[in-house]
């Protein structure tokens, strides 16, 4: 029997996530949980994997997500 399979490894791996800061071109991010991200250029990337940032990201006004 075939069984198909699909790498997960590379389905599961985090990738960093580019957002665009329409208010700042460099500032510092303070998660609750204490992590910090820098905005640099007026971007801010972060890793696929971090929840966190990525909710608080994407309901920001100021933050826009780049194409990837």
């Amino acid at each position: 029997m075939a069984n198909p399979t699909t790498p997960k490894a590379e389905a599961e791996s985090p990738r960093p996530i580019a957002y665009q800061d329409t208010a700042f071109t460099s500032r510092t991010l303070i998660m609750r949980s204490g992590r910090q991200h820098a905005v640099v250029a007026g971007q801010v990337s972060v890793s696929s994997a971090d929840a966190e940032a990525l909710a608080f990201l994407d309901k920001a006004p100021a933050f826009q997500r780049l194409p990837e």
